[in-house]
């Protein structure tokens, strides 16, 4: 506590965090700081305090620095992105200063969780949800085989991508066309150069094989309570158009995961449209970058992570009453940087 507020922290996180920092000011018991690689960071505009942090540093080290940092500046709540899962390998290091991490310390599912293959796997296993056909593959003739095996299943036309197994944001996504197909994508690669590529390398790190799922995402923003679970899915409309729709499917997809994968923060669950059904995608053990749009129904999920973690009453059946469908728009604006 400092002054007798909330002390807030988030480290180098997406620019989106500027609207996660922008709602939680809204409750004057809340006094935020924000730290970045970076002198000048645009979420760091929304602070109450900027700092930059430690570079060329590796997740052991870093830890050490956010708990040092920690204890310096009194912090009650932490919501961290930058070497998270070190930080949440360290959970009971930071309660132990006094500091909550939006996370949990369940690091058996938060390593299912963190494998597109091993999360897919489960849902299928524990029939919670839809999957498309995927597979894990680390050498060149275990990519060939996956190939084949997806034209097989989905048809000739429908086209193949591949993306490590552990990634985030997209980051090593690569949607693959014929080589007589025109590009129409930054991130499409030619099956020809894309082989070469895997030939080429003296290891392929562990990477996902699965059809190209060209039907906009359904991105569902959880959070669970005393109450029950509190879900806002949001469907892309367009580029600058997101549509939150309480369809009962949505809803049930997401309560029927709530009760086998145990998240007690906000998480996000996103899943896809592929031949007439939703098929799962992943889960994001952290608030997705858009959830920030969930307040256009009054559910503030910054905030309700900071209830949880002071353990304040959340009156789940008032946020209840308060959803509906609506569609929300993006729109460009500027901020002026301290």
């Amino acid at each position: 506590m400092k002054n007798g507020k909330r002390v807030i922290w988030f480290n180098h996180w997406f620019s989106q965090a500027y609207n996660f920092i922008e709602l939680l000011r809204r409750d004057e018991r809340n006094y935020i700081i924000a730290t970045a690689k970076v002198e000048d960071f645009v979420f760091g505009a929304a602070a109450d305090e900027r700092y930059t942090e430690p570079r060329g540093v590796n997740g052991e080290e870093y830890v050490a620095w956010a708990l040092d940092f920690c204890r310096q500046h009194e912090v009650d709540v932490f919501f961290p992105k930058r070497w998270r899962a070190d930080v949440v390998k360290h959970i009971a290091d930071f309660e132990a200063v006094g500091t909550k991490v939006t996370s949990d310390s369940n690091t058996e599912q938060n390593d299912m969780l963190d494998s597109k293959m091993k999360s897919c796997l489960f849902m299928r296993e524990n029939g919670l949800c839809p999957t498309p056909e995927m597979y894990r593959i680390t050498t060149v003739e275990g990519f060939e085989e996956a190939y084949r095996a997806l034209k097989e299943k989905y048809g000739v036309q429908h086209k193949v991508c591949v993306k490590a197994d552990r990634d985030e944001g997209g980051v090593t996504y690569r949607r693959l066309y014929d080589d007589d197909a025109p590009k129409s994508m930054p991130e499409d690669i030619s099956l020809t150069a894309y082989l070469a590529d895997l030939k080429s390398r003296s290891r392929i790190y562990p990477t996902v094989v699965m059809p190209y799922l060209s039907e906009p995402e359904i991105s569902i923003d959880c959070m669970r309570t005393a109450g029950g679970l509190i879900a806002v899915p949001r469907c892309k409309v367009d580029r600058h158009i997101t549509a939150l729709r309480f369809d009962k499917e949505f809803i049930e997809t997401a309560e029927r995961i709530s009760e086998k994968v145990v998240i007690e923060y906000p998480y996000n669950i996103q899943l896809r449209p592929l031949n007439g059904e939703h098929v799962f995608m992943e889960i994001n053990t952290r608030m997705a970058g858009g959830c920030y749009k969930a307040d256009a129904v009054g559910v503030n999920f910054p905030q309700l992570a900071v209830c949880r973690a002071f353990g304040d009453d959340i009156d789940t059946a008032a946020i209840k009453q308060g959803l509906h469908d609506v569609r929300v728009g993006d729109v460009a604006g500027f901020i002026v940087m301290p």
